[in-house]
Order: structure tokens, then C-alpha cells, then sequence
């Protein structure tokens, strides 16, 4: 790769066994280019994420879109560790889900970590528009789209 102000890369994968010395490149990359100290843990990112949520929200209330996937689970769970109930959650049951698991993934947010969360059950809008797409990208789309459309309407409680 090159550019018209001489900055040139190289695209490899130095994080898979068979590159020699991968290791060794992506450590004198870290630590003596980037300056990292390798002193991260999950702890120390909890704790900061946490410290820079409760600086960003104040006061304020913060409402999450929940879907039960892996990245909104987690946001909400930093978000409400950090506010508390300046958090509101509206879960969508958009109809792709385990047997079982929108309820379930209710109940974790709601009963066992106290929650404030609104259940949106909205299944029926995001299969009927899902119907007739036939690709996956459109279908993402489609998906990104209803789920925007479902948070905007004021969900009832």
C-alpha cells in the first residue's frame, strides 16, 4: 500500500503460527512503536469504562437499545453498572432469538442485575420486512433499520 506522501504499509498476519517471529513483530510494534505498557486487564478497562460513563452522563438518563446480542449485553451492563438507574434499557424481541431466550435475557437485565428495562416485542415488523429480502447485506440492513425505527416510537412500560 503507498500513498502521494510517501507512507507506505505492508499487509500480513503476523498473529497466525505460520509468520516467523509474529510474536516478536507484533510486541516490538506494541511496545516500542506504540508505546503500550502491557499492563491492561479486564478489570482496569471495567473500571475506567465505568469512571468515563459516570463523568459523560452526569446527571443525565440514558436510554440503550438491547438486542441480547454480545456488544449491546455488555454496554448495557457497563452503562447500568456505572449510572444506575439513570438507565433505561428497551429490549427488542425482534423474532430472531433462541426458543426461550428473549425471556431469559429479560429476566438476567431485569431481576437479577435490576435493570430498568422495557420489553419491545416487535418480532412481527422485523419478519414481515425480512420476508422478502434475499441477500444477507440487505437483510442487515433491514434489520438495522427496524431495530432504529423501534427504539425512536415510545415504547409502552
Amino acid at each position: 500500500m503507498g500513498n502521494n506522501k510517501d507512507i507506505f504499509g505492508l499487509q500480513f498476519h503476523p498473529e497466525v503460527v505460520h509468520t516467523p517471529e509474529g510474536k516478536k513483530i507484533l510486541k516490538n510494534f506494541l511496545y516500542k512503536i506504540c508505546g503500550c505498557r502491557g499492563n491492561w486487564t479486564i478489570g482496569n478497562f471495567i473500571e475506567e469504562s465505568i469512571a468515563r460513563i459516570k463523568l459523560a452522563v452526569g446527571s443525565g438518563k440514558v436510554v440503550c437499545g438491547l438486542s441480547g446480542g454480545v456488544d449491546s449485553s455488555v454496554a448495557a451492563t457497563l452503562i447500568h453498572r456505572a449510572i444506575g438507574d439513570q438507565l433505561t434499557c428497551i429490549f427488542v424481541d425482534h423474532g430472531l432469538m433462541r426458543k426461550n431466550e428473549v425471556e431469559e435475557t429479560y429476566e438476567t437485565f431485569k431481576k437479577n442485575l435490576g435493570v430498568n428495562v422495557i420489553l419491545s416485542r416487535s418480532s412481527t415488523r422485523f419478519l414481515n420486512r425480512l420476508r422478502a429480502s434475499a441477500t444477507r447485506k440487505t437483510k442487515r440492513k433491514i434489520i438495522g433499520e427496524e431495530f432504529v425505527r423501534v427504539l425512536k416510537k415510545k415504547p409502552a412500560r
